[in-house]
């Protein structure tokens, strides 16, 4: 029996958390670089790519059958870079898993560096204080926090988690707009010594290189697509109508969001917002309170990075055991032929033989056969489970220690994040979803068309966002 599957909402969920995260903080200083009116056109054409991209990647997910995955889609359409893929989609949603734990810790300790500290040196250099204000201490406190949701096996277990995450994001766009219409004074210690304020000009345009130079934050901002496949696995009915409604519920969501953050965080700091528009708010108790926010609206986003992460990282490793066990017994074949010519000869004769022998006692052993047949079934079926659990938690261990690692070790993926999110990003929601809709659809239709437009927008993105 079929199992339920997923509801619609549970999608939506999920896919809406996947794309609003803490990249939505450097939407305002994406529109102090282009102008409010370039910001509207450049978040709306964004938004409408990246949906279009998660439909031609659903159609192609129904066309090839499900399961599906990049790994699947990629097998049916370009088989000869399914491994490169695969890879390509691990180490971005690592990257961005990894960039994670940074903020987090980050998020923590500027949150209560401003609760803790007093000034006196006697109580800002007590162990305790230093311990808290250890950015080690909450990447451990984040790998803690991450563990027991990074175990899921589907996104719809996650579905609580992503929630609650929605609920923090509201808290942050609340902040935001309270800002911008004088609800609290966004200035508040900020005036030079001159008296003058902190907001900047408000501008509809700015130059054109500097437009393009922000042109990554708004591909990257709408990146979503890895768990589009999970989506359409779990999904309860799974039409291509229903996918849709997934698809333009989250899209449009997260579009309304997003413009919301960009236009009120500009209107209230114009030309002089920062890339990280919490930079530019007061320190207080109520900026402090949403950088702890922050930190636990990432840790529930960290499983929906691990998970596509995870199912490509095993589509890779049951491609190198393939190869591993093919290899093995041609080898073994070839040294059981090996030697006299007429030994295959011979062999053949045998097999002959012994089928002639099966053919005349099948009958009689056929309800033996058939009792030992199910029993070898499920004993194969229980060591295929066995080895499925086994490589999950291998794959979701190693994923997390390298990823606490080197979180530990480095406090700022500055370069590598931009050109992982630059490429990966562009890859992942533009390039992949055209090209693969090209080569698993078989006549030319205005979708086909599309896919092509969507590759092509793909590829000139791609050397511009670097």
């Amino acid at each position: 029996m079929e199992s339920k599957g997923s509801s619609i909402a549970s999608g939506v969920v999920n896919l809406t958390n996947t794309i609003v995260g803490a990249g939505m903080l450097g939407l305002p200083g994406a529109f102090g670089g282009t102008g409010w009116l370039s910001g509207v056109v450049l978040i709306t054409l964004s938004a409408s790519f990246s949906a279009h991209g998660l439909v031609l990647l659903s159609k192609a997910a129904c066309i090839t059958g499900r399961p599906s995955s990049f790994y699947s889609v990629a097998l049916a359409s370009v088989p000869r870079y399914t491994i490169l893929i695969d890879l390509a989609v691990a180490l971005k949603c690592f990257g961005v898993a990894t960039g994670y734990l940074i903020t987090i810790s980050d998020s923590m300790v500027n949150a209560l560096d401003h609760i803790l500290l007093t000034g006196d040196p006697v109580n800002d250099e007590r162990f305790l204080i230093s311990l808290l204000l250890s950015r080690h201490f909450w990447v451990i406190g984040a790998l803690v926090l991450v563990l027991p949701f990074s175990f899921y096996r589907t996104l719809d277990e996650l579905k609580k988690a992503s929630a609650l995450a929605l609920v923090f994001v509201f808290m942050l766009v609340g902040m935001i707009i309270g800002y911008a219409n004088g609800i609290a004074d966004p200035c508040m210690g900020n005036e030079n010594e001159y008296g003058d304020s902190c907001r900047g000009e408000i501008e509809p345009f700015t130059n054109f290189p500097l437009t393009l130079s922000k042109l990554p934050i708004f591909v990257f901002a709408f990146t979503c697509h890895q768990n589009i496949f999970p989506i359409v696995n779990e999904i309860q009915s799974v039409t291509q109508f229903r996918l849709n409604i997934v698809i333009c519920c989250s899209i449009g969501f997260a579009l309304v969001l997003f413009s919301v953050v960009a236009l009120e965080g500009y209107w209230t700091y114009g030309s002089l917002v920062r890339g990280d528009i919490l930079l530019n708010y007061p320190e207080n108790n109520q900026v402090t309170f949403l950088r702890v926010c922050i930190a636990f609206m990432l840790a529930l986003h960290y499983p929906l990075q691990l998970d596509p992460s995870r199912r490509c990282i095993t589509s890779i490793v049951r491609v190198v055991i393939n190869v591993w066990r093919s290899n093995k017994g041609s080898n073994s074949t070839s040294k059981k032929f090996s030697g006299d010519p007429l030994s295959v000869i011979d062999h053949s004769s045998s097999i002959e033989m012994e089928q002639e022998e099966s053919l005349e006692t099948a009958h009689e052993l056929s309800k033996d056969y058939l009792y030992y047949d199910m029993s070898q079934n499920n004993a194969k079926q229980r060591r295929a489970d066995d080895i499925d659990n086994k490589l999950f938690n291998a794959i979701t261990l190693s994923f997390l220690s390298l990823s606490f690692t080197l979180a530990m070790i480095v406090d700022d993926l500055g370069v590598v994040l931009a050109l992982v999110g630059a490429t990966g990003s562009t890859l992942v929601s533009y390039v992949l979803p055209g090209l693969i809709y090209v080569k698993v659809c078989p006549r030319m239709d205005l979708s086909k068309m599309m896919a092509y437009l969507q590759l092509g927008v793909g590829i000139i993105i791609i050397p511009l966002a670097l």
